[in-house]
């Protein structure tokens, strides 16, 4: 941590102060001082002493125990891709994130987060807004942020060692607007959240006609052994989340991504109050069921996932009402091979923090992490619209990733996803009327993260 000390900009500066000493000496001059006090402002009185430095993101903060703090951070990351499918036209420079963020304490009772992207093809630009009351036991959280649930979703883009998330990203609720308690028990063992949200998503989503009924999510995750047991059992967490909300037609809305496809317009499934069946008429409730674990000793680390999501009582007009079911699994694992431990903390996985930065001229080159992971995606064909080609009932997807990391804020991912799917999906339409498909894809994704 790099700090220093700045003083309040009104407090008095010192030629001043050295201007003053010599009416001390005697009684007359000790009176006139006092009186050229007495009409200066309050606040410049007495020395109000603040630090700045870096800490996880830039900040400033008050000397008092429990004062106010700021901090600056953001993110910013660049990408190339390239695919091998001849049919693709993706190839080409793109700006995956460009993100904003102010969070601090206004006591140590009272924090809050405000962040904005700037890159808006998968956003409503405003992505976190929130604040929170209480200490790190437990707190109350109201405003916009991330649904509980899911150790991927969770856990930061800096966390994760894949250029995308896994295809059980696509069925999760991502963020929303709504309130949350969370906090951890057992001696930080236990970790859970529970909220209430709109279920439409974040702010400007589509909403619906219907009355606003509230979504429930909850997370839970424990870490028996941690602080105790085996030392190679201490990092191994298990746990599950749940949401549930009764929905309105505009809030069924499904599009399912590959690795190649995050950030842009194309998905593998679909699924609107638009079906093949014709417009839905009704809907009922929406489901969702999460199981994961994470382990890691040392520099080694696997984790998995199972996600389903459901849709009751589908009406489309002049058909009778039946589900839709979707699920997605993964696992992956990861090895740190600079020496570097993967570290837990309230749940989610922390970025890691090479032993040494990248310094050619002391021979330090960062740490570099070696990942790779199996997903899987599994569709409802009932609800594939026959002749269109924008959905598949199955999907399986391998990655593997090389992470360097130059210094904890900065990093290099060069990432080699492969999908293959269960059916033909339409990527382009040429100037002469024919249509190219595609049942696979292979892409290379170099991308430069900064994350302060």
């Amino acid at each position: 941590m790099i700090g220093s000390r700045l003083t309040h900009p009104l407090a008095p500066p010192p030629v001043f102060q050295r201007q003053l000493r010599p009416l001390r000496r005697g009684g007359c001059r000790a009176l006139l001082l006092l009186l050229l006090l007495l009409l200066l402002p309050s606040s410049a009185r007495s020395e109000r002493i603040f630090f700045a430095g870096y800490k996880g993101g830039f900040y400033i903060r008050s000397e008092e125990e429990g004062g106010m703090a700021l901090r600056l951070g953001g993110a910013f990351q660049a990408d190339y891709r390239y695919f091998l499918e001849a049919a693709r036209a993706d190839n080409r420079f793109d700006i995956r994130r460009a993100r904003l963020r102010f969070d601090g304490d206004l006591t140590r009772w009272v924090r809050y987060r405000l962040a904005y992207e700037f890159q808006g093809n998968e956003t409503s630009n405003l992505v976190d807004a929130y604040a929170e009351l209480g200490t790190v036991p437990r707190s109350l959280r109201m405003g916009q942020f991330k649904v509980p649930f899911s150790l991927e979703w969770q856990t930061r883009d800096k966390g994760l060692y894949f250029a995308e998330r896994s295809f059980g990203f696509s069925l999760g609720p991502g963020r929303d607007i709504g309130v949350m308690l969370h906090g951890t028990v057992w001696r930080g063992r236990c970790t859970y959240a529970i909220g209430g949200f709109n279920g439409d998503g974040p702010d400007g989503s589509t909403r619906g006609n219907e009355s606003d009924d509230p979504e429930a999510a909850a997370r839970l995750v424990v870490a028996p052994f941690k602080g105790g047991g085996p030392v190679w059992l201490q990092n191994l967490q298990i746990g599950g989340a749940g949401t549930y909300a009764a929905i309105d037609t505009a809030n069924l809305r499904l599009g399912v991504k590959s690795p190649g496809m995050f950030g842009g317009s194309r998905s593998l499934y679909r699924l609107s109050h638009d079906t093949k069946f014709g417009v839905l008429r009704e809907v009922g409730d929406r489901w969702r069921l999460g199981l994961e674990a994470f382990w890691s000793h040392g520099p080694i680390a696997l984790a998995g996932e199972a996600i389903h999501l459901r849709f009751t009582g589908l009406e489309p007009a002049g058909e009778s009402a039946r589900d839709a079911n979707f699920s997605a699994g993964y696992l992956s694992a990861m090895w740190a091979f600079t020496g570097e431990a993967f570290i837990l903390s309230q749940g989610v996985v922390q970025p890691l923090y090479p032993h040494r930065f990248f310094n050619p001229e002391a021979g330090t080159w960062g740490a570099f992490v070696l990942a790779a992971r199996y997903a899987r995606f599994q569709g409802d064909a009932d609800w594939i619209t026959p002749g269109a080609h924008v959905s598949v009932r199955q999907a399986d997807s391998g990655s593997l990733a090389i992470n360097w990391l130059l210094f904890p804020m900065y990093r290099l991912v060069l990432d080699l996803s492969h999908t293959s799917m269960s059916d033909r999906i339409r990527v382009r339409v040429r100037p002469d009327g024919t249509v190219d498909y595609v049942d696979e894809e292979t892409v290379f994704t170099l991308r430069m993260g900064l994350d302060f």
